[in-house]
């Protein structure tokens, strides 16, 4: 049976600047990925594209930034992606829009969820994505939630980087580095599809640096690795035996 990873995005890059190199690993293996974009980051996250392009309107935008979170998809071996428009700067997610999520993630039953740090003041988008994520599954848990529908009981869930370069502010709490050296260029190359935010490349050629060294440094030699990604595991882990690292070889 095929295993299932759900990434929920509050904006149309945030998914592939924050994980993109661990999705790519897990497409490789042949996880199936389905990527939620809750907004497309249209009045906020857009804005080399509103100044390129005098006298556009939103709905140019917005194709825009559908095409270039297609092409990054397509560039990281993710087959769905979702868009649901629900608006940027605010995201506001009503009761509705819960239900809907809840509902989405009882049909999914991933087993395991990407989304934000739960604490982002100055990009609330993000905050509310979070939390939003965390009622759903709960929710999901429930029998009753979705009528004649089993419930799916808690797939582990981990929080990606929160809003760069503001990480020590927002408090973000790293307990799991992934490796991604071996697909740090095909991530890159996903995050230069996003044009309308040029600044992604540099910021998180910077953040994959930084968590590297982090990472390096925890590996004492075991592994050199140069490139990782951050991330909290939310849910407790689950298991016969204790999570244990596991590192063999090197990745330059």
């Amino acid at each position: 049976m095929s295993r299932r990873m759900l990434v929920v995005s509050a904006h149309g890059a945030d998914w592939c600047t924050r994980a993109g190199g661990t999705i790519r690993k897990y497409t490789a293996m042949g996880w199936e990925v389905t990527v939620f974009a809750l907004t497309f980051g249209e009045h906020g996250e857009s804005g080399a594209y509103w100044r390129d392009h005098p006298g556009t309107c939103l709905e140019e935008v917005k194709a825009c930034r559908k095409a270039e979170a297609q092409a990054a998809a397509r560039a990281l071996g993710v087959k769905d992606i979702r868009f649901f428009d629900y608006g940027d700067y605010p995201l506001c997610l009503d009761e509705a829009r819960l239900r809907r999520l809840n509902e989405d993630i009882l049909t999914l039953r991933p087993h395991v969820i990407l989304t934000h740090w739960l604490k982002d003041p100055f990009n609330l988008d993000h905050e509310v994505t979070a939390k939003a994520v965390v009622r759903a599954v709960s929710a999901a848990g429930m029998r009753g939630a979705l009528p004649d529908t089993p419930p799916h009981f808690i797939p582990d869930i981990f929080f990606f980087e929160t809003t760069m370069p503001h990480s020590e502010f927002n408090r973000f709490q790293i307990d799991t580095y992934v490796d991604i050296g071996d697909v740090f260029e095909e991530k890159l190359a996903a995050v230069r599809l996003f044009a309308a935010q040029p600044q992604l490349v540099e910021y998180y050629t910077r953040c994959a640096l930084n968590r590297g060294v982090q990472a390096n440094d925890w590996s004492r030699g075991r592994r050199t690795i140069r490139y990782a990604e951050a991330f909290k595991r939310y849910v407790p882990y689950l298991g016969d035996l204790l999570p244990l690292t596991e590192l063999e070889g090197e990745s330059l």
